[in-house]
Order: C-alpha cells, then sequence, then structure tokens
C-alpha cells in the first residue's frame, strides 16, 4: 500500500504508520524534532533507535537527493521499519539492523543525526557521533526520563558540541466522553539540539 504524505511541512499523523509494540516518536514532537534537524534536500541523515520509522519516514520524503539510515537492533521494529518503508515508498531509506554504536561506524560521514534510542549506550554512541558527525552537522536528542536527559546533555557539553539547547515538550489530546471532550497528557518529552 502506497500512503502519501503530500505536504510541505512535518507531523505526518500517527494514524498514517503501521504499528505495533516498538516506539514510535508521536506526531507533535516529531515536527519539532524536524523542525530542530534543519535538512538540507542533500543531507545524509541517520536514525538511531528508528522503532516504527516515523522519524526516518519524514527525514526520506524531504531528503530529495540526500540518504537516510535507519538504526535498530530489535526484530519486530525492523520488520516495522520494513513495512513502512515500504507503505510510503521511499526508496532512499537504508535499514541497518544492529546495535547503534557499530552500525555508526559503518557510516563514513553524514550531516545529521537524531537519538530516539540509546538502551543504555548513549556515551558510545556520541563518541561515534563525535568522530563521524561533519562540522557544522546538527544532533537531536528525545529523552523521556530526566537520567537520560542529564546523561546525554553532559555528554554533549564534554565533546564540544556548540549551541546546545533544551526544549521540554508536553502534549496533551483531546477525547471525546459523549458530549464533553477531555484532555489527556501525553509523557513530557525533552528534545536537545547541538550543533558540531
Amino acid at each position: 500500500m502506497n500512503r502519501q504524505w503530500n505536504y510541505a511541512g512535518f507531523g505526518i499523523p500517527d494514524s498514517y504508520f503501521i504499528r505495533g509494540k516498538a516506539p514510535m516518536t508521536k506526531e507533535e514532537v516529531r515536527a519539532v524534532v524536524m523542525g530542530k534537524l534543519r535538512l538540507g534536500q542533500e543531507d545524509i541523515f541517520v536514525d538511531v533507535g528508528a522503532g516504527t520509522g516515523s522519524v526516518s519516514i519524514e527525514a526520506a520524503l524531504k531528503l530529495s537527493t540526500g540518504k537516510v539510515y535507519a538504526i535498530e537492533f530489535k526484530e519486530e521494529a525492523c520488520n516495522l521499519l520494513e513495512a513502512n518503508k515500504a507503505a510510503f515508498d521511499v526508496k532512499n531509506l537504508e535499514i541497518l539492523k544492529g546495535r547503534a554504536a557499530e552500525e555508526i561506524r559503518k557510516i563514513k560521514g553524514f550531516h545529521r543525526i537524531f537519538i530516539g534510542g540509546s538502551t543504555g549506550e548513549m556515551m558510545e554512541i556520541l563518541d561515534e557521533t563525535g568522530d563521524r558527525l561533519l562540522t557544522g552537522g546538527r544532533i537531536v536528542i528525545t529523552a523521556v526520563t530526566i537520567e537520560t536527559l542529564h546523561e546525554a546533555l553532559q555528554g554533549l557539553k564534554a565533546r564540544g558540541f556548540q549551541e546546545i539547547e533544551v526544549v521540554s515538550i508536553g502534549v496533551s489530546k483531546g477525547r471525546s466522553t459523549g458530549n464533553y471532550t477531555l484532555m489527556e497528557a501525553q509523557n513530557t518529552i525533552y528534545i536537545l539540539s547541538a550543533t558540531k
């Protein structure tokens, strides 16, 4: 099935993606993440902990002559990545199956990287990123816990990243209950961004 997204803006609805139990960066957070990445048409982009591939798909649709590497080690998530790649018919998306630090070593250089999941390997991923992210490149990291936020922030500072910014996103969505609409809060997400 070919899923068309014919709009210039970011924020493909979550319902467009084939979902399973794998994590997914939700629509509203994804729109902010994509804005912080500042993608160029020819960029090489790396998505670490790609999950269902929502960020990878958004990036692939914007990079007319660039390329996306989606890194994921969980089997179910890799299957969902493949399914969403086919559903959106993106040709410039390559799925790398394995642990992030090892897979990043296979990419000679890249312009942008998003870390949506580190599975306890944040420092190793940041070390590899520091070696391969091109000068002027952007890194964006999402965190749902204060511990991950702290670790990522300290890691960026220790590696000399510039223009470090932290944003906290709190999203509530309306849910109909008969004649009324209740606003249900989602988890607060921390978004870190920086430039090499």
